[in-house]
This record gives structure tokens, sequence and C-alpha cells, in this order.
């Protein structure tokens, strides 16, 4: 899917990068499909809820004519759906940070690389997950 993703968006925004442009196109489309699915997989197990906060993806591929990413690892959410809920949000929360922080140094390789006609990186304005860091608060 990657591959295929990136020479659609090669082909329809007409433009061919530089090397250094493909990783980092290639690394922030990765990082958004990785943060989709981790909000997908935990949207039922923590507040703020993932699959709105990451909407301007959605948006993002649209733009570009391409199917969003929307899977679920439906083996972590069953693993995760296990667990009490203080310690299904700890490790949703957690997978969250990891996606999110992710997400933003890729989009920020991108920004800094991009063709001037492909779209800006989506902004996505990240809530914390837990209020406490334990996530005690479910």
């Amino acid at each position: 899917m990657r591959i295929f993703a990136y020479f659609t968006l090669a082909l329809g925004l007409g433009a061919t990068p530089a090397a250094s442009e493909t990783t980092a196109v290639e690394n922030m489309v990765r990082a958004m499909v990785e943060l989709k699915r981790t909000g997908a997989t935990c949207e039922s197990y923590v507040r703020g809820s993932p699959m709105s906060v990451t909407s301007s993806i959605d948006a993002y591929f649209a733009t570009l004519n391409q199917p969003v990413p929307n899977t679920v690892d439906q083996r972590s959410k069953d693993s995760i759906g296990k667990l009490i809920k203080q310690h299904a949000a700890y490790v949703c929360s957690t997978k969250l940070v990891k996606a999110q922080d992710n997400y933003l140094r890729a989009a920020a390789s991108y920004m800094e690389t991009k063709p001037a006609q492909w779209p800006d990186a989506p902004w996505i304005d990240f809530p914390q997950w837990c209020q406490d860091p334990a996530c005690a608060d479910y």
C-alpha cells in the first residue's frame, strides 16, 4: 500500500520529488496510517475520540482522492479488551503518544521538503489521553 499510495500521490499531483522528498513523503504516509490504525484500535478505550482527533488525516487523503486508512489492529484490540479499563487506557494512551510523536516528526520533515503543490501535513491537536500518567481516572 505504501508504494501504491506514494506513486498515486506523485502522479495525482504531477510532481516527481527528489529522493529526500520521497523518504519524507513515505515516512509521513506511514506515520499517518499508523496513527489512524492506532486510533481506530483504541477508540473505545480512551477519552477524546482518537478517530475524531485524526479526522484531518481523512481530509488529506480525500484531497488526493485516496482511500482513507481506517484499519483496526484486531489482534491488539482483542488483547487490550481483556484488560481492566485503567490498564487498557494506559496501553492505548502509550500507543497513541508513540504514534503521535512519530507523526509529528514525519510531518515536520515532510513540510521541510515537500514540493510546493503538495498539500500541507494535516494539523492535529492531540489531547492528553489520560489526565493521570497511570490513567487512574478510568
